[in-house]
């Protein structure tokens, strides 16, 4: 690549970043609080509700069942309809569904509405990792995931907080209990922005109009180029899922994400068990604060293995970070220290997310992105769904976090040693 090549392409990424990032960062917070803030409106709504841990532990969990079902048709109608219309369209939806859950009066109505939250939020994140792959080539592509996933971050950030601060602020208006106006608030919201994303989200580089005729010349040709690489290729639909690289992917995923995910559901239950005397806006900023070394970790992380071209030990030592941590909590016994692995878990969490899809995307190559992430987002759905009502289920049963937390640092620690089985491939 030419000196001026360089320019055109850090200019050209610097552009799309600006223009594209902040807007889907926006989106997926929305979707990260309105698929999470059922473990703190479980603070009151559990008790209000008669929900014993086990019920809530399979409602939550119920979520990630559904979005494991319609995940990968989700990604191939975004391919055929593009990605305006499609992540548009679902927001109008999950976003109505996120506020309905107000109306929840019984275990079976938690059941239902949090599967058809799951299944109308299916098509999110796959879909934005795969509109990702149209703007960066795979050698930006971890950065621009770790960008991306900063709304992660910001969710955890500043969503806790709010949170609580609703939880506690709230109860009582119009008749209606703190949690019910907890999804009410938080689900709006996801309407409104659905309708802009209608309007203003380009599908490809040749309709973004803020690039120049010569930026999307060059970004086209640049994409093309990597498309016409030597890649893992499969043809026919049951082959791209059951490919080894696929299944390797998605059986790393699916224990990663399920440890990251049981302690998201869990955390604020936990901190309440430890102090019942604390308010809900404390849970939140105990359980926000932490999403900084998160956030910190993917920009860092990631675009340290950028540089260097390394997945595979990058997500590793990051997973190994997250274990850690979970073994701290599991034998904290007080605050202080399940704060301190709390840091460590979400530190680890952040440092591999970025570099794991950067590797999925380019193991994969062109020609299997579409089934292949969705296959792998879906395996990580199965793992949340599994651990997020395996917890309550062990909860019931022992009547302590210890045995479900360790749990999840085993799953963290199996994650690291079968990342290293993803085949490497050349740059």
């Amino acid at each position: 690549m030419t000196d001026q090549d360089e320019v055109l392409g850090s200019a050209v990424r610097r552009q799309i970043s600006l223009r594209l990032i902040p807007l889907l960062i926006v989106i997926y917070v929305l979707a990260h609080l309105d698929r999470v803030n059922v473990s703190f409106a479980a603070l009151t709504m559990n008790a209000d509700l008669g929900f014993s841990n086990t019920v809530y532990g399979l409602g939550a969990g119920l979520f990630f069942f559904g979005y494991f079902l319609f995940e990968v048709p989700a990604n191939l109608i975004l391919e055929r309809i593009g990605a305006r219309r499609l992540i548009g369209s679902i927001m109008l939806l999950w976003g109505a569904l996120s506020a309905a859950m107000a109306l929840v009066t019984s275990p079976a109505d938690f059941y239902v509405m949090r599967f058809a939250l799951g299944v109308a939020e299916s098509g999110l994140y796959p879909g934005i990792i795969l509109y990702l792959t149209y703007w960066f080539r795979d050698r930006d592509r971890a950065t621009a995931i770790g960008q991306f996933s900063l709304a992660l971050a910001v969710a955890g950030l500043l969503g806790s907080p709010l949170s609580g601060a609703i939880m506690d602020g709230m109860g009582g208006m119009l008749g209606l209990a703190s949690w019910q106006w907890l999804f009410i608030v938080e689900g709006l919201p996801t309407v409104a922005l659905g309708l802009l994303v209608l309007m203003v989200l380009p599908d490809r580089p040749a309709q973004a109009h803020w690039l120049t005729q010569a930026q999307r010349d060059w970004l086209e040709s640049a994409l093309a180029a990597e498309r016409t690489a030597p890649a893992t290729v499969a043809h026919g639909m049951l082959r791209k899922i059951l490919h080894p690289t696929v299944l390797a992917l998605a059986l790393t995923y699916f224990l990663f994400l399920g440890a990251f995910t049981g302690v998201i559901f869990w955390s604020p239950k936990l901190l309440q068990a430890l102090d019942p005397t604390l308010s809900a806006t404390a849970v939140g900023w105990l359980v926000g604060v932490p999403y900084l070394l998160f956030g910190a970790a993917l920009i860092g992380w990631g675009r340290h293995s950028d540089r260097t071209g390394e997945r595979h030990w990058h997500i590793s030592i990051g997973a190994l970070g997250t274990a850690g941590g979970y073994i701290l909590m599991a034998y904290a016994d007080g605050i202080p220290m399940v704060f301190v692995g709390m840091l460590l878990a979400l530190l680890g969490a952040g440092a591999a997310f970025s570099c794991f899809w950067g590797l999925v995307t380019g193991a994969l190559g062109p020609a299997m992105a579409a089934v292949g992430i969705a296959v792998v987002n879906s395996a990580g759905a199965l793992g949340s769904f599994v651990t997020v009502s395996a917890l309550g289920k062990l909860l019931e049963l022992t009547n302590s976090y210890r045995p479900g937390i360790l749990l999840l640092s085993g799953a963290a620690i199996l994650a690291a040693i079968l990342v290293q089985r993803v085949p490497r491939r050349a740059r």
